[in-house]
């Protein structure tokens, strides 16, 4: 995405999280959010997401849970890095499908915050759950821009 295409803040945080130089980043999207509050999508990779017995790796769930966790943080002007962060898995996910996770921040404060991250198969049924606590290492401003049009 160029800049010239960044029209709302979800355009803005898509374009952020394309920058990640994380190899399997660019299969991430920003599709919603709001202060708070992200929502984004991972196209999982049948070669690269695979554990041993041909289900999704469960490193997959725990880094896209970090990084809904942690934009969520960023939706509200704070660069944040992970203090700690636990997960739970409630089914397996074959290698392939689309997930779609939700970040949302609990508590915003002035140098913690905690979040929670969930995330969902292509039928929409819970497969991961995870709370996050992140240390704010920066503040800034967002663009001038709506959440969307």
């Amino acid at each position: 995405m160029k800049k010239a295409e960044i029209r709302t803040l979800v355009d803005y945080f898509d374009h952020v999280r394309a920058q990640n130089t994380y190899e399997w980043a660019k299969d991430i999207r920003v599709t919603g959010g709001d202060p708070g509050h992200i929502e984004m999508t991972f196209t999982t990779d049948t070669r690269r997401h695979a554990n041993l017995r041909g289900d999704l790796h469960g490193a997959v769930c725990a880094g896209f849970s970090d990084s809904l966790m942690g934009t969520a943080c960023f939706t509200l002007g704070k660069s944040v890095v992970t203090l700690e962060l636990k997960g739970n898995f409630m089914k397996a996910v074959k290698p392939g499908s689309v997930l779609r996770g939700v970040g949302r921040v609990e508590h915003n404060g002035k140098r913690t915050m905690v979040t929670t991250g969930r995330i969902y198969d292509e039928v929409g049924d819970l497969v991961y759950m995870a709370s996050g606590t992140f240390y704010v290492i920066d503040t800034y401003e967002l663009p001038e821009l709506p959440w969307r049009l």
